[in-house]
């Protein structure tokens, strides 16, 4: 290695459960071992960028996804307005970084092809034989090659200068074009799975922090896109729109777990300003759905973050 920095991070009995349930997903033993660490690498990834106040969006890595886990070999963690950090298991696995120094040549980063493009850097974990701690051994901007020597990878330090230059402005959603019947990929009419009966009976009100304040000058339009947490529940975020004047638009936002489960309760919604000031916000606490009303003017911008324990998502929107 270039440099003799790293980071340690402990593992949880729950992380390791969770790798667990993916290991058993797997009938071959080698493909069952290298989900189970990538799991596990993605765990300790966020951990660091949390750490390093880095917003993640933890929740939706490919990882997580049981078709894209099967058909691809990457361990993505997005980075919001930036892109993608790719998570490299160190070969073979190591019991402690003080001994890169005697042993570090012997040691390579497995990176899939897949993974050769379309990531802002890649950062290798190693592990301890127990699995009671992952190793950030080091980072790389870009890679070429399936295995790459261990000593020729960066110090962690590098990230963060690769950071300095990739922000992006995110894309804010034109929620005008949704009266026009034209939608942005992803937002979808809601799902079945989501539709409760009479859209929010006595018995499963949801939280509501706002309520209209007129009634709409024409119908609204409604649209959804699906969320997934690592532990595997999805909910559905509906977004509505609702024109009250040439000057005034009402948004309702919904949180909505599938029929027969409930939101979990760590599950917070915030609406901000465009200067990411708070407007409102709610938090689940076991209630079935959450919803959150308000008004906007025409070109005005506010963003809708989800929080959930140490990961937050952020969409942008505007009128």
């Amino acid at each position: 290695m270039k440099s003799d920095t790293f980071f340690t991070v402990p593992l949880t009995n729950h992380q390791r459960d969770i790798a667990k349930i993916f290991r058993q997903r797997y009938v071959q033993k080698p493909k069952a071992y290298r989900v189970y660490r990538q799991v596990l690498a993605l765990y300790a990834v966020n951990f660091y960028a949390q750490c390093m106040g880095i917003t993640t969006d933890f929740n939706i890595s490919s990882l997580w996804n049981p078709i894209e886990q099967l058909l691809s070999d990457v361990t993505q963690l997005p980075i919001p307005g930036r892109g993608s950090l790719e998570c490299g298991l160190v070969e073979p696995a190591i019991a402690h970084p003080l001994s890169l120094n005697e042993n570090g040549h012997h040691l390579t980063v497995d990176i899939s092809p897949e993974a050769f493009e379309n990531r802002l850097g890649y950062i290798a974990v190693g592990f301890s034989e127990t699995y009671d701690y992952a190793y950030l051994l080091g980072f790389l901007e870009t890679i070429a090659s399936p295995q790459t020597p261990l000593n020729r990878w960066d110090s962690l330090t590098e990230l963060f200068t690769v950071l300095s230059k990739s922000y992006e402005p995110s894309v804010a959603v034109q929620l005008r074009y949704w009266l026009q019947e034209q939608f942005q990929a992803g937002w979808e009419t809601l799902a079945e799975e989501f539709i409760w009966e009479e859209n929010f009976t006595e018995k499963r009100q949801p939280v509501t922090a706002i309520a209209f304040r007129s009634s709409p000058v024409q119908p609204g339009i409604q649209r959804a896109k699906q969320l997934q947490f690592s532990d595997g529940q999805i909910i559905a975020l509906e977004v509505g729109v609702y024109p009250l004047s040439d000057t005034e638009i009402d948004i309702r936002v919904q949180l909505i777990p599938a029929i027969g489960s409930a939101l979990p309760s760590d599950l917070n919604m915030i609406v901000l300003d465009h200067q990411d000031d708070v407007i409102m916000q709610t938090q689940a606490r076991g209630t079935p759905a959450l919803r959150l009303e308000f008004s906007v003017e025409p070109d005005e911008i506010f963003k809708l973050k989800l929080e959930r324990e140490t990961v937050s998502l952020v969409e942008t929107f505007s009128f």
